[in-house]
């Protein structure tokens, strides 16, 4: 029997996949800068009307910053704006993007012709790798393993190794955003975990659950992949886990759209399956650069979310015989502390 497997996802294991998703980077890059350049000259940079663009999703989370930050960020994306043969080399088609215009980034690059260095056979995209049994696998003997319909993930514990730097105890909750083996997206309701300093520790006996997958729905076959991007927040940082889940639509939508420009048709077979590992590999690749970039750029040290991938080989795969997974470690660091989240999966009926 093969076993199943789990995964903190880091990467994009297609290097064509993942040369389209560097191109959606310095889109979502040119909003975040867009934003930054408009708090410091409006009329120069305005903003692009209704709601809805990626700048709006940026400004929401850009207004929570300290006006000092804000005002330092803008300066220092004003004075990069300046150097134009530098961000024609670091941008590439995208330094086409003018961000002068009321019309927003996303729909300039819309316009603009997918570059044919990009592009590639739609086979490309059934090549992502199917996961395979770890080295030492352990079989199951002769008797029957009972089937198992139901996919859980499950928060075991939240220690604060180093608290942050704010003036008071950290106040922490937990949300997030999961996907199942179709591509079809959930938000998991933020909670709040409990006050920390630093040392401290929430122990949660039964494990809690964070969100459940159904193993028989939809038409992909075995193995099927989940995935759970992890907001850690504080709850003082309001509108954080919104800002994310907010985020993580407009990145599906954009890798989708990316994709589908890069074959010259719509994904085939729908986003499920092996093109939904590709996608949502590349949500929570783009996700990481785009809060790298933040904090560079816009002096926004928060916590980056961390997405976990389970892969379950069959109704009655199993983790090295047992039902549940062995526990996990992720760490958080943000706001100068730093903390760890022990979470498993476990199979159940």
């Amino acid at each position: 029997m093969t076993d199943n497997i789990d995964t903190v996802v880091t990467g994009i294991t297609n290097a064509k996949v993942l040369a389209v998703a560097e191109r959606v980077v310095r889109e979502f890059q040119l909003a975040a800068e867009k934003v930054a350049a408009h708090h410091s000259e409006p009329a120069k940079y305005p903003m692009p009307s209704g709601s809805t663009a990626t700048e709006h999703l940026m400004a929401s989370r850009f207004k929570a910053l300290p006006e000092g930050t804000r005002k330092k960020a803008a300066d220092r994306v004003v004075a990069d704006l300046k150097n134009q043969p530098g961000r024609a080399k670091k941008l590439d088609d995208l330094a086409k993007v003018d961000l002068h215009s009321t019309t927003s980034v996303e729909a300039q690059v819309r316009k603009l012709p997918f570059p044919a260095k990009l592009k590639f056979p739609a086979d490309e995209l059934r090549k992502a790798p199917v996961a395979k049994a770890a080295v030492g696998t352990a079989e199951q003997g002769a008797a029957a393993v009972p089937p198992l319909r139901k996919l859980e993930l499950r928060l075991h514990q939240v220690k604060c190794l180093e608290e942050t730097n704010e003036a008071f105890k950290d106040e922490i909750s937990l949300g997030g955003t999961a996907a199942d083996e179709s591509g079809d997206a959930d938000k998991i309701s933020s909670f709040r975990v409990k006050s920390f300093h630093t040392g401290g520790v929430q122990t949660y006996t039964p494990p809690r659950r964070l969100v459940w997958f159904s193993l028989t729905e939809g038409p992909v076959k075995f193995p099927k992949s989940y995935f759970v991007t992890l907001v850690l927040a504080e709850v003082d940082q309001g509108g954080f886990s919104s800002f994310v889940d907010g985020l993580i639509d407009k990145l599906r939508d954009a890798i989708s759209k990316a994709l589908s420009d890069a074959i010259g048709s719509q994904l085939p077979g729908g986003p499920g399956g092996p093109i939904g590992i590709l996608i949502d590999e590349a949500i929570a690749y783009v996700v990481g650069k785009i809060f790298s970039f933040l904090k560079v750029v816009w002096q926004d040290d928060i916590f980056q979310p961390i997405t976990v991938r389970a892969t379950a080989q069959s109704l009655t795969s199993r983790w090295a015989g047992r039902s549940d997974s062995p526990e996990r470690t992720v760490t958080f660091r943000g706001h100068g502390g730093k903390y760890q989240l022990v979470y498993d999966w476990r199979m159940f009926s």
